[in-house]
């Protein structure tokens, strides 16, 4: 019985112990890079600390900067809204895990409908040849009845803060494309001020700039392409038609968050950023045209319908088409990608199964969890290359 009791005792001494130890093998991660990541990110890290004990520290300092930490090896992963197109890190896999509406933010407080938006105003607005909102193009956009996509949606229960609750999102085919129930016929007749334009754009080398970018030039190729002949670049002044320097109309900010700050301090204005930036602040979003003719608010279901259309690269690189006709897609939707180191690098296998369960845990759990925010719960095709390429962490 002695020996019995002191056993129990010891027992009880070694599992108090394991509990008291089980914070110590919780581990840290560090990573950089993408404003476009940053409102999902740190919401959903709390989130994985709890559920796992890990903690992740993110640095958004734009994907430029994410690039460069992660070829310097300074992070244990990165954020990039864009794809290297020099100085290749030697290991490197692209984790397609984020994906989200790249939002046109405006600050017109006397407007009180939507406001709708075609692709080649837009490049005429962001290249300074628009300088006023009464400007003729913009008023003929935005007078008539113009079609747009009304999205089914559904309820689940997720676990936010360890309690139950409903979240509201879009819902998806096996392909990742999102179901239109109807189309509304609705007249778009905003009254537009005689109100001087100033237009907000990133300073920083910028993935959401890039993508940006992309699109004016792609979506206004063709008969357009004068509008936005340059290729697009991570810093937005280098891809404009003409230099930002003979315009005064242009004030440029460092990151998304101050971009949609300037935009909230200045009557007029209008900028660039991921959705929940413009929502964060109150401000509204237009709808952009689209090749199917329709305009479509920055939504998920819409970003889900327009990277439906692109092309999954060998790398998990997404090409996509702005000038396909595909319904219900908010073409200037974007994929954002997590940059991580394969089993080839080398790292610490510990630290890297914790990349991995983060990266996993942001395709699967987070957009659900945080469906406010704007990002899109990847399935389909895409899912299934995000996973293969989180496999290859090691």
């Amino acid at each position: 019985m002695k020996l019995s009791k002191k056993m129990a005792i010891a027992s009880i001494a070694a599992s108090a112990l394991i509990l008291s130890s089980g914070p110590a093998f919780a581990a840290q991660i560090n990573g950089s890079g993408a404003t476009f990541a940053q409102p999902l990110i740190d919401v959903c890290k709390v989130e994985f600390t709890k559920d796992t004990g890990h903690t992740v520290n993110y640095t958004a300092g734009g994907s430029g900067k994410g690039r460069a930490d992660f070829t310097a090896n300074l992070v244990d992963f990165a954020a990039s809204d864009a794809v290297y197109t020099s100085g290749f890190p030697r290991h490197l896999e692209y984790a397609p895990v984020y994906a989200a509406p790249i939002a046109i933010g405006y600050n017109l407080p006397t407007v009180k409908t939507p406001i709708y938006l075609s692709p080649g105003v837009l490049a005429q607005i962001f290249s300074g040849e628009i300088q006023n909102w009464n400007d003729v193009r913009i008023r003929t956009v935005n007078d008539g009845q113009v079609k747009v996509p009304v999205f089914a949606t559904k309820r689940i229960t997720v676990k936010v803060g360890g309690k139950n609750v409903s979240r509201t999102v879009p819902v998806l085919d096996a392909k990742g494309n999102p179901r239109i129930t109807k189309y509304n016929t609705v007249d778009a007749n905003a009254k537009l001020p005689n109100l001087p334009i100033t237009v907000y754009y990133r300073t920083d080398s910028s993935g959401t700039s890039e993508q940006f970018g992309k699109f004016l030039q792609g979506a206004n190729a063709g008969d357009n392409a004068a509008l936005w002949p340059k290729r697009a670049s991570g810093t937005f002044a280098n891809s404009t038609p003409n230099p930002l320097s003979n315009f005064f109309n242009f004030q440029g900010a460092s990151g998304s968050a101050l971009v949609a700050a300037g935009v909230k301090s200045k009557v007029g204005a209008i900028g660039y950023g991921e959705v929940s930036w413009f929502a964060d602040n109150k401000l509204p979003t237009a709808l952009i045209q689209n090749w199917a003719g329709e305009f479509v608010a920055p939504t998920a279901a819409g970003t889900s319908a327009f990277l439906g259309g692109g092309t999954i690269n060998d790398n998990g690189s997404i090409d996509t088409p702005y000038q396909k006709a595909i319904k219900g897609a908010y073409s200037l939707g974007t994929a954002s990608y997590g940059l991580v180191y394969p089993e080839a690098a080398g790292k610490n296998a510990e630290t890297q199964k914790i990349v991995a369960q983060w990266h996993t845990y942001l395709l699967e759990q987070c957009p659900k969890k945080f469906p406010e925010k704007g990002y899109i719960q990847i399935t389909g095709p895409l899912y299934d290359k995000a996973k293969q390429q989180i496999a290859k962490i090691k």
